[in-house]
C-alpha cells in the first residue's frame, strides 16, 4: 500500500532505470525486415506475433522482446506492418519480373535485329542474282532470234546444214528452259525473303512496343518503392512504440515497468549477485505502491517517466501518518512543509536522497522515472534481506520496505502472482 494513499506507507522506496531509448534505424532495419522468408510469403492475423518478433526494440530488456502481447493499438500496429512488408515485397518482385522480363525481350530484339540485318544481306545479293539472270536471259533470247534466222537460210542451203542448225536450235531452248527456272526460282527465294523480312519487322515493332511498356512499368515501380519503404519503416515504427502501451496476457504489469523490473535485476545480478533478487519481487512493491506507476489512470512515458507525477499525502502527522517535515524543500514532492512519498515506488524525499540511484544511465536519479525507482527499491530490498532467494530473506526485505504484516502479505501476493503467470514465458 503507498505512503501516498495510506498511513502505512514508511519511509524508503529504492530504484534505479535502466539504460537507453533506443533510435531508429531504418536502413538495416528494413534490410532485416525484407530478407525474411515468411514476411514475403505473407500471413493472415493468426501468425502475425513472429511480425513482432522481426522488431527490434534496444531500450528494451531482450526477454522483453519473446513475449506475447495483447491490445487493439499493438494488433492493429501489427497488422499494418504485416501488410506492408507484403506490399513492399510484391512491389519488389514485380520489379524483378520486370526487369527480367525487359532483358529477355531486349535479348530477343538485339536477335531479331541481327536476323534482320542478315536477311538484308542475303536479300542485296539475291537481288544482284536476279539482275544477272534478267540479262542473261535477255542476251539468250538474243541470240536464239539470230539463230532462228541462221536455221531458215541452212534449210535453203542443204539438208545437212538444216539438221545441224535444228539441233543447235533446240539445244539453244534447252538453255533458255535452264535460265529460266533459275530465273524464276530466284524470283521465288526473293518473294520468300521479302515476307521474312516482313515478320521481322512485325516483329520488332511488337518487342519495342513491350520494351517502352515494361521500361514505364519499371520506372512507375521504382518511383513508388521509396514510398512503400517509409511505409514499412514507419510502421516498424508504430509497433515498436506500441509495444510499450500492450498488455501482457495474464498480468497486470505495462511493458515499460515489467522492461524496469527486469533491468533492475539484471544490473542487480552483475553488482549484487549474492543477493539473489529476481524481477517479480520488485514487481510486487510496485503493484501495491502504484500499480506499476498507471494509480489513478497514470502512464508511463516511452522512458519511464509517469505522469503525471505520483505524489502521496502530506506526512503531516495526521490519523495514522508520520509526520516528517519537509527534507528536500518541495523539489521532489512539491512541497515545502511536509514530505510526501513520491514516484511508482514511492519514495520519501530524505530516503531517495540516501538510496536513489541513476537506473536507467542517463545520469539522473528521478524517483518519478520507474527505471531508477525499480532499481533503487532492488538495491533496498538487497540491504534489508541481505539474501532474498533463501529462507525468510524476501520477508523481511518486505518488512523493512514497510512494516506491516498485511503490506507484506499483500506484496508477497502479488509478486508470487506474477512470478508463477511469467517463469515458463521469459527465458
Amino acid at each position: 500500500m503507498t505512503l501516498a494513499l495510506s498511513p502505512r506507507s514508511p519511509a524508503a522506496r529504492r530504484r534505479c532505470r535502466r539504460a537507453g531509448i533506443a533510435s531508429l534505424v531504418a536502413a538495416p532495419l528494413l534490410a532485416g525486415l525484407l530478407l525474411s522468408s515468411h514476411i514475403a510469403a505473407g500471413r493472415d492475423e493468426t501468425t502475425l506475433e513472429p511480425t513482432a518478433a522481426l522488431v527490434p526494440d534496444d531500450s528494451l530488456d531482450p526477454r522483453m522482446l519473446t513475449l506475447e502481447l495483447d491490445g487493439p493499438r499493438w494488433h492493429t500496429a501489427l497488422a499494418a506492418l504485416d501488410a506492408a512488408i507484403f506490399d513492399h515485397r510484391e512491389a519488389e518482385r514485380g520489379l524483378a519480373r520486370a526487369h527480367d522480363e525487359l532483358r529477355e525481350i531486349r535479348a530477343e530484339l538485339a536477335a531479331a535485329t541481327r536476323a534482320d540485318t542478315d536477311t538484308r544481306t542475303v536479300a542485296a545479293g539475291l537481288e544482284a542474282e536476279i539482275s544477272a539472270a534478267r540479262r542473261l536471259l535477255e542476251a539468250s533470247a538474243i541470240a536464239r532470234f539470230v539463230r532462228s534466222g541462221d536455221v531458215e537460210s541452212d534449210i535453203l542451203a542443204s539438208p545437212s546444214d538444216a539438221t545441224k542448225g535444228s539441233r543447235r536450235l533446240q539445244l539453244s531452248d534447252e538453255a533458255n528452259d535452264v535460265q529460266l527456272d533459275h530465273w524464276r526460282a530466284l524470283l521465288d527465294r526473293a518473294e520468300q525473303i521479302s515476307a521474312e523480312l516482313s515478320e521481322l519487322g512485325g516483329r520488332a515493332l511488337e518487342l519495342r512496343a513491350r520494351e517502352g511498356a515494361l521500361a514505364a512499368t519499371i520506372d512507375a515501380g521504382e518511383t513508388a518503392l521509396p514510398a512503400l519503404e517509409r511505409r514499412v519503416v514507419d510502421a516498424t515504427e508504430s509497433v515498436r512504440s506500441s509495444r510499450r502501451s500492450a498488455t501482457i496476457p495474464g498480468v497486470d504489469i505495462p511493458v515499460t515497468a515489467l522492461d524496469a523490473y527486469l533491468s533492475a535485476e539484471t544490473r542487480l545480478a552483475e553488482t549484487e549477485p549474492s543477493c539473489g533478487l529476481e524481477w517479480w519481487m520488485i514487481a510486487g512493491v510496485g503493484r501495491v505502491e502504484s500499480r506499476h506507476g498507471h494509480l489513478g489512470g497514470r502512464t508511463l512515458s516511452e522512458s519511464g517517466r509517469a505522469s503525471p507525477e505520483i505524489i502521496g499525502v502530506a506526512l503531516d502527522g495526521g490519523p495514522n501518518v508520520r509526520a516528517i517535515v519537509d527534507t528536500d524543500g518541495g523539489v521532489l514532492d512539491g512541497d515545502p512543509i511536509w514530505d510526501r512519498a513520491v514516484g511508482p515506488m514511492q519514495f520519501i524525499p530524505e530516503t531517495w536522497s540516501i538510496r536513489g540511484r541513476d537506473g536507467n544511465g542517463d545520469g539522473t536519479a528521478d524517483p518519478h522515472n520507474i527505471y531508477d525507482a525499480a532499481y533503487s527499491t532492488g538495491r533496498f530490498l538487497c540491504r534489508l534481506g541481505e539474501v532474498l532467494d533463501a529462507g525468510r530473506g524476501l520477508e523481511r526485505a518486505y518488512f523493512g520496505y514497510n512494516t506491516s504484516d498485511e503490506y507484506v502479505a499483500d506484496v508477497s501476493r502479488h509478486a508470487r502472482r506474477y512470478r508463477e503467470a511469467l517463469e515458463d514465458r521469459l527465458p
